[in-house]
């Protein structure tokens, strides 16, 4: 007499485990070329984002380009970088207190980029000056944006 218990030996067959091992050996061998799928579609999007930028880099170019076959543009930056003159003006030299005529180093020059926003500060710079700003609590000056008019004068 055979006896019933509650408790069923799980029943396992040649072919679940074929079935399973199969499934398992699909799921391997498609891990690899799903995998390299997703990275060359990041890779795209990636290198779509960077045609972008270079379109936009190209059409400041040409843009900047156009501002120097512009005459009056060249003859503006003639002045201000070479310090011609035109025919007919008066030129003033200023004279600091030794007697020297005054360099003023750190004033923004005239260039095709002038007008044009400065890039961006790195994040770290960024989260360094809040972190002092509100650490001191008073708002901390740019040194690049500003300008002395007379360095060596007295204070």
């Amino acid at each position: 007499m055979k006896v019933k218990s509650k408790f069923r030996r799980p029943y396992i067959n040649g072919r679940l485990v074929i079935l399973l091992s199969a499934f398992i050996i699909l799921i391997l061998m498609l891990a690899s070329p799903i995998r390299d799928l997703v990275a060359q579609r990041a890779r795209i999007a990636a290198l779509a984002l960077q045609v972008q930028q270079s379109e936009k880099q190209v059409e400041l170019l040409r843009e900047i380009q156009a501002k120097w076959n512009d005459p009056n543009f060249v003859a503006a930056q003639a002045r201000a970088r070479l310090h011609y003159v035109m025919p007919g003006e008066i030129v003033f030299s200023v004279i600091g207190l030794d007697g020297q005529p005054e360099i003023i180093t750190n004033a923004p020059a005239a260039t095709a980029w002038a007008g044009e926003p400065l890039p961006p500060q790195p994040w770290y710079k960024n989260l360094y000056d809040s972190w002092l700003e509100a650490d001191s609590g008073e708002e901390l000056l740019d040194e690049s944006e500003t300008t002395a008019i007379r360095p060596n004068a007295p204070k």
